[in-house]
């Protein structure tokens, strides 16, 4: 048979290439240039400007503080960059250099950067972000003010409970239910509201329709209301100051196809920017979540029981558990994103 095959090889070029294309695994293609795209954490804005054969340059805006150059060095993987870093101080004369790598890839169809660090862990999610750069002020005047607002709205969208109301807030409006009247199909009219912005970017606090000011914050189980105190300044920004205490706002799934709290940890790839307003306590709770919708069964009995307080998903996916967990590569990014954070705020635990 081997000599056969031997035979028709010879007499036939092209079945020999059609045969080895078979037989030894093609390389991935080469990396077309990133020259020109724009990324995204969800406080930081990345262009890619230019490129040598080593390396490649790019500007780190983040808003508040203005914006700096940083040069990618080009590895033997077109996919795979190193991020020098430094550390050092100004009284001593030795400076380490190490070195961060971001690899360009897919996740799930999504084109991503994800950056590692020494460790090799997990450190970033960078979002490929659709536009055209016309000058330095690109982020704040030609829609990365979209990203956050978006985002900001993203994180308290949702429906409520709070004693016998239901509150639904959208990304256009506050609704409150009656629980009696729901089952009339009846409730009151939405109130439109809008987050208000510290300089280049939104706050936690809102202003509604009708000239009243909120302040929220987020908890283990939702949201807290507060007032908010209006102070205008002659000179300077006008600020907003925490008031009393409004009402304590439960989250319930009840809107969302999968079960939680935070769904989000599960539906899709989460940026720093999106994590940065919630407390450790509640990374902690939305990084065990998504462990928990795949029926892990925790140590922590406070981590058992507050799954088991949110409905009967937790009870359900204990029955439907396999071993070994089978995290999808979404949640498995999402997972060490959030231990990143938990870990450079020196509380990580599980």
């Amino acid at each position: 048979m081997l000599h056969l095959v031997k035979l028709v090889l010879k007499k036939n070029c092209l079945f020999t290439i059609l045969l080895l294309a078979f037989a030894v695994p093609c390389p991935i293609a080469a990396q077309h240039s990133l020259v020109g795209t724009y990324w995204h954490n969800g406080s930081e804005y990345i262009p890619i400007l230019s490129e040598t054969d080593s390396t490649l340059a790019t500007v780190t805006m983040t808003l508040h503080e203005g914006s700096s150059v940083t040069l990618w060095r080009k590895t033997a993987d077109p996919n795979v960059f190193l991020i020098p870093t430094q550390i050092g101080n100004a009284w001593t004369d030795t400076i380490i250099h190490y070195y961060d790598s971001i690899v360009h890839t897919f996740v799930a169809g999504q084109e991503v950067l994800l950056r590692y660090g020494r460790d090799r862990k997990l450190e970033d999610i960078l979002l490929r972000y659709d536009g055209s750069s016309r000058n330095e002020r690109y982020a704040q005047s030609h829609g990365f003010d979209s990203v956050l607002i978006t985002d900001a709205k993203n994180r308290i969208c949702g429906t409520y409970v709070v004693g016998q109301e239901m509150w639904k807030i959208t990304r256009d409006s506050i609704n409150w239910y009656s629980l009696l009247s729901i089952r009339q199909h009846h409730s009151l009219q939405g109130t439109p509201y809008k987050i208000l912005w510290e300089l280049d970017h939104p706050t936690t606090t809102l202003e509604l329709g009708d000239g009243r000011i909120w302040w929220y914050e987020f908890t283990t189980h939702g949201i807290d209301l507060f007032n908010g105190i209006s102070h205008f300044e002659e000179e300077g920004e006008d600020w907003v100051e925490k008031g009393e205490l409004i009402c304590n706002l439960t989250k319930d799934n009840i809107d969302s196809t999968m079960p939680g709290r935070w769904p989000e940890g599960s539906a899709g790839l989460l940026t720093r920017g999106y994590l940065a307003p919630y407390p450790t306590e509640v990374l902690r709770l939305m990084r065990n979540e998504i462990y928990a919708r795949h029926g892990h069964r925790f140590s922590d009995k406070a981590l058992t029981e507050f799954y088991h307080s949110g409905g009967l998903w937790y009870g359900t996916a204990l029955l439907n558990a396999q071993e070994p967990l089978s995290l999808t590569e979404i949640e498995k990014l999402n997972v060490a994103l959030i231990a990143a954070i938990e870990k450079e705020r020196k509380t990580v635990r599980r």
